[in-house]
């Protein structure tokens, strides 16, 4: 029958386009359509209440649109109550608003009880299943109207039949739908009615629930819920083994602080066993992975936050030595989660970063366009911002500004992790051709890992927190790889101003060498490659010594040649040349 599922979706529905009152308006709508199919429809023109069929076993058994009847008319006396209730929250609730209040709880629960009885016969053809659901959702209607009469524990016998049922359900079903109804307003419900008892903190919602349950006037349930779980009503430190037993303590900076609350110690304990799954994993360098663990430590941090609203509620001083062990475990688990969200950043950012493999598994040796690596320059710094606002978190978490060591260290890191985001920055720039910039960047970048090299620890960080471990070979190593970048982009900023201020030359740099620098062009080249062939001297020297001992073909003509010459240039001499002997 599905009648979780049913209300379930049916409030959803109804909510998600109006208040309270839309949804009753709905449920009314719906319950005179299947009236008028099942040929119950009020044919007269006055409305008669007495004229209402009743609805028996055997209707059930013969269509069951009857159990929706039941369930309808049942969500329109909880929207009428809902909606009235939320009228009271802006102006004082009179006491005829509450007994109508309080009326229309009684009749939800009354209809909703009603539908248990005619499930819980053979000839309804009901399984144990749907009897389960009706009564869980009968009982947390109970547990409203004694909610709201202030009889805190009869609300609290009602939500813990409703709490087990929905839990055990949950555990056979793997359904969804019980864990909203969980936590939308079961859970809630049994922790506001013990605080109303006084009842010790260090019990949880589950152990209240389980004493509280009327096992005495409820048989048939207890023997249904231990059919489907045997280990529904046995206590939870009987069941787990000791290992996995409540978290007592957590340590923080060489400081201890007890933990007195149940949920969060589950909550700890929960994050914990994520923690020992993901490092027993094979695949780590999946962001999936991450998932379990971040949701496993951020269960903790809203443990702990709760607990805090509460005890500021009830007026603790912050100087009480509960109160201070509350404010360390929660530094304690938000700086746990932030350094698993920062490694699941620093994860994908490397996915980012490693070069896309084809289908038989080796590199693509295409380069990627500039539009597509900028787009990807574009994620990194994305990342980068997020673990940047994280850091930041750690430094508004109290007891860490006292702390200055470790805000030393977390502002080195911080400059670690904005010298890479710099870096991505300036590659986008060069990309862009903006060398300039991309200089100037690198530069700053350059800066910002020399500062923070000095204050980054050297012993090996708790595993919990390995996702904001920064070594110092990995920071050594980026400033070695920033000072190279800076020193290229340097020199090719320096030629981009040279080739400016250039004219028309000829040849490559290595021809012009004995030029001026200011007149270099670089468009045309620093030399020449391939080289062209060119003629080279070997041994000069060698061979002008040995010219005057070695008689080359072709020598001895010359030489009679070059008399000739002289004999005529002699003969034919000028006047002054004859007169001085020349």
């Amino acid at each position: 029958m599905d009648i979780t599922d049913f209300f379930y979706s049916k409030r959803q529905e109804g909510l998600l386009v109006g208040d309270y009152n839309a949804y009753r308006q709905m449920c009314k709508r719906r319950l005179a359509t299947i009236r008028k199919r099942l040929g119950l429809a009020n044919t007269k023109k006055r409305y008669d209440r007495d004229a209402q069929a009743v609805i028996t076993t055997e209707h059930i058994a013969k269509d069951k649109s009857h159990v929706q009847l039941l369930i309808l008319r049942s969500e329109r006396s909880w929207a009428h109550a809902m909606f009235l209730k939320s009228l009271s929250e802006d102006t004082a609730t009179t006491g005829a608003t509450r007994k109508q209040i309080v009326s229309r709880f009684n009749k939800a629960q009354k209809l909703a009880f009603e539908l248990v009885r005619l499930l819980d016969t053979p000839e309804s053809t009901a399984t144990s299943k749907d009897i389960l659901e009706a009564t869980a959702y009968a009982s947390s209607l109970k547990g409203l109207e004694a909610f709201e009469l202030k009889h805190w524990e009869d609300a609290l016998k009602a939500f813990g039949v409703a709490r087990t049922v929905y839990t055990v359900l949950y555990g056979t079903t793997k359904s969804e739908v019980f864990t909203e109804q969980l936590q939308a307003t079961v859970e809630p419900s049994i922790r506001y009615c013990a605080y109303q008892l006084q009842l010790p903190r260090g019990m949880d919602v589950a152990t209240i629930a389980r004493q509280y349950f009327p096992k005495d006037e409820s048989p048939k349930i207890v023997e249904a819920l231990e059919k489907l779980d045997p280990q529904a009503f046995a206590d939870q430190m009987d069941v787990d083994t000791p290992a996995a037993g409540m978290v007592t303590s957590v340590s923080w900076r060489g400081r201890t602080a007890a933990v007195e609350e149940a949920d969060i110690s589950i909550a700890l304990h929960a994050a914990q066993t994520a923690e020992a799954a993901y490092n027993s994993q094979d695949q780590q360098g999946s962001t999936d992975a991450f998932d379990a663990v971040l949701l496993a430590w951020q269960d903790a941090v809203d443990a702990t936050r709760k607990a805090i609203d509460e005890r500021q509620a009830e007026g603790v001083s912050n100087a009480d030595q509960k109160m201070q062990n509350l404010h360390m475990t929660w530094t304690m688990v938000n700086y746990a989660m932030i350094c698993w969200r920062v490694g699941r950043n620093r994860v994908m950012i490397s996915n980012i970063m490693t070069p896309k493999k084809n289908k038989k598994g080796g590199e693509v040796v295409s380069e990627e366009v500039s539009s597509k690596k900028i787009g990807h320059l574009k994620e990194e710094i994305a990342l980068y911002d997020a673990i940047l606002q994280s850091l930041d978190q750690i430094s508004h978490l109290p007891g860490v500004a006292a702390d200055e060591t470790f805000t030393a260290e977390l502002n080195a890191k911080a400059s670690y992790f904005r010298a890479l985001r710099t870096s991505s920055i300036a590659a986008s720039h060069v990309l862009l051709n903006n060398l300039r910039n991309a200089l100037a960047l690198y530069a700053r970048a350059s800066q910002y890992i020399t500062s923070a090299l000095p204050h980054l620890p050297s012993a090996p960080s708790d595993p919990s927190h390995a996702g904001l471990s920064v070594p110092p070979t990995s920071a050594q190593e980026l400033q070695q790889l920033l000072t190279g970048q800076v020193a290229r982009y340097r020199a090719l900023v320096e030629m981009e101003q040279m080739a400016a201020k250039a004219g028309e030359q000829q040849g490559t740099v290595l021809d012009r060498l004995n030029e001026w620098p200011e007149k270099v062009d670089f468009e045309k080249g620093i030399v020449q490659w391939p080289p062209r062939v060119q003629p080279v001297p070997v041994k000069p020297v060698f061979l002008d010594i040995a010219w005057n001992f070695i008689e080359y073909p072709g020598a001895e003509a010359r030489a009679e040649q070059e008399q000739e010459r002289e004999t005529q240039h002699k003969r034919g001499g000028s006047l002054l040349g004859r007169l001085w002997g020349r």
